[in-house]
């Protein structure tokens, strides 16, 4: 049985199956994103009052998103206009219509490209209180000062923390269990370590083969295991001649403590953060989140109100927390400032006591209404 209609138009409509079906799917595309749009709608402007969530107003940019918006529909109307065209024969108004939408293409491109550039330099740091500093042109160098003591993980290692070392490399001696150094010291690199791990594998497996050697000679019937790979030395300790400082982002690190720091490739070094060190710098503050903070006041009693535009607290060593955790703070260079962002003047500070103004009042605004709510008989 053959489908009607397929290609000719009907009589009474002049539509045919393929164009019903067509207009279908675009009614169901417009139900379909029309009924989450209005889902969301309903649900946010529904939903309860809460004191720390707010409309995000001053942080999106509504016109950038207009615009690219916008090019999407001109580029979907030319394509409609040059199908026009071309079903009229008109080849030339075809091509011209094309090159429209291509051009609308490349300038949506454009568009994308800065907005994405924007949000792959945008950095936050989370606080210890859970608030949210967010911002451009990040730092986040770390120096660690004192340093001696390393242990190398001997599958893993690189020699990256040895691309970092401030000054002159120094060269490493051996440390057996007990600490003591074991040889002449040595220039320490990735193939030095492999020489170093083969030969203690090789006396390890001539110890384990004479083991299970004098097994057998005692019972022939004995059960032996055979040398595995696994069997071999992990971790080599080492001590340098002399000690040695570090500079490094702390992105490049897997974790950073008060009083060590261990590399991706698991290499382990003992030493402490230098008072040279300026902390998590974020030259251009434009975003202050404390909406998952856990104090009733965050406005006054944030960590943000103490580090905004404050120096390192290293810098004066008054640091006193212990905690094995990664360490973070907040700087603001006014000289960097200026020579970073010349053409448009950014004050972090000013902006600061914008985003602040601005939580205060959202906040304010949903407590004014909870508490009119209460109130009601």
């Amino acid at each position: 049985m053959e489908i009607p209609f397929t290609v000719k138009p009907r009589p009474d409509t002049g539509l045919w199956n393929a164009k019903v079906g067509i207009w279908l799917f675009l009614a169901s595309e417009v139900m379909l994103f029309g009924g989450l749009f209005s889902g969301y709608l309903f649900l946010r402007l529904g939903a309860g009052g809460e004191p720390d969530y707010f409309w995000p107003k001053d942080i999106l940019s509504v016109e950038f998103g207009f615009v690219n918006t916008l090019i999407l529909i001109l580029s979907s109307v030319f394509v409609v206009v040059a199908w026009l065209q071309l079903k009229l024969r008109d080849f030339r108004k075809f091509q011209m219509w094309m090159f429209a939408v291509v051009a609308c293409a490349l300038i949506f491109l454009v568009n994308k490209g800065f907005e994405y550039k924007s949000k792959f330099t945008h950095y936050g740091i989370k606080l210890s209180d859970n608030s949210i500093v967010e911002g451009y042109k990040l730092d986040d160098t770390i120096i660690y000062e004192g340093l001696k003591e390393t242990t190398i993980d001997v599958a893993r290692f690189n020699g990256q923390f040895l691309e970092k070392i401030e000054g002159d490399t120094p060269k490493f001696f051996r440390v057996d269990a007990e600490g003591k150094t074991q040889g002449e010291a040595f220039e320490l690199s990735v193939e030095k370590v492999q020489e170093i791990a083969k030969e203690e594998n090789d006396k390890l497996r001539e110890k384990h083969e004479a083991s299970n050697k004098e097994k057998i000679e005692n019972d022939s019937e004995a059960a032996v295991i055979r040398w595995l790979p696994a069997m071999g030395i992990k971790q080599i300790s080492l001590v340098s001649e002399n000690e040695f400082s570090i500079k490094i982002k702390r992105k490049k690190l897997r974790r950073s403590f008060p009083d060590s720091v261990k590399f991706r490739d698991q290499t382990s070094i003992k030493g402490t953060i230098s008072k040279l060190t300026p902390g998590v710098f974020i030259a251009q503050v434009d975003r202050i989140d404390l909406r998952a903070t856990d104090s009733e006041t965050p406005e006054t009693s944030s960590l943000v109100w103490n580090y905004l535009g404050n120096e390192s607290p290293y810098k004066s060593g008054e640091n006193t927390n212990s905690k094995n955790e990664d360490q973070a703070s907040l700087n603001y260079n006014e000289e960097y400032q200026k020579s970073a962002d010349v053409t448009d003047a950014h004050d972090p500070k000013k902006e600061a006591e914008k985003a602040k103004k601005i939580f205060i009042d959202s906040r304010q605004e949903v407590l004014d209404k909870a508490s009119s709510k209460e109130v009601e008989p």
